[in-house]
């Protein structure tokens, strides 16, 4: 029996785009990571928990509240951040590239970085929602802050 015969009609497969989620592509998730130190970072540095962190935090408004309920002591549980293995990737990726460098156990952009990071921010169409979501976390996002969270989950 044919497959034709059980669909009764012609049959045929179509090869097809594969989307790809912005999310795994390493160039999208580099322009975030600098984004993340040049908003969130004091002196363009921080700690890969920051960036972790506030990774977590842009992928949805609900973080944000989570996070926010729990600073203010609403919440008896920290946030369940969530370590981003492509996160790792892409510091990797812009650490080799020369936008970023690893020192003192933090990430920090290079004046090549800072340049990338100035292009990203004056650009008012790109990456709306995470500059939006970094500049409302900013105050959440202290070193100090970020430690409390790790340390009580």
């Amino acid at each position: 029996m044919e497959i034709e015969d059980l669909l009764n009609s012609p049959f045929s497969f179509n090869r097809r785009k594969v989307f790809t989620p912005c999310e795994t592509r390493p160039l999208w998730k580099g322009a975030l990571v600098v984004l993340i130190v040049g908003v969130t970072g004091r002196e363009k540095r921080c700690s890969l928990k920051k960036i972790h962190t506030a990774n977590w935090l842009t992928k949805s408004r609900e973080h944000l509240d989570e996070l926010s309920d729990w600073s203010q002591s609403k919440l008896l549980f920290a946030p369940n951040i969530r370590l981003d293995p492509f996160i790792d990737k892409a510091i990797e990726l812009i650490a080799a590239s020369g936008y970023a460098r690893k020192t003192d156990g933090k990430i920090e952009l290079t004046t090549k970085g800072e340049q990338f990071f100035e292009q990203l921010e004056s650009d008012k169409e790109l990456m709306i929602e995470e500059k939006l979501a970094l500049k409302v976390s900013k105050k959440y996002l202290s070193e100090a802050a970020v430690e409390r969270i790790f340390k009580a989950n």
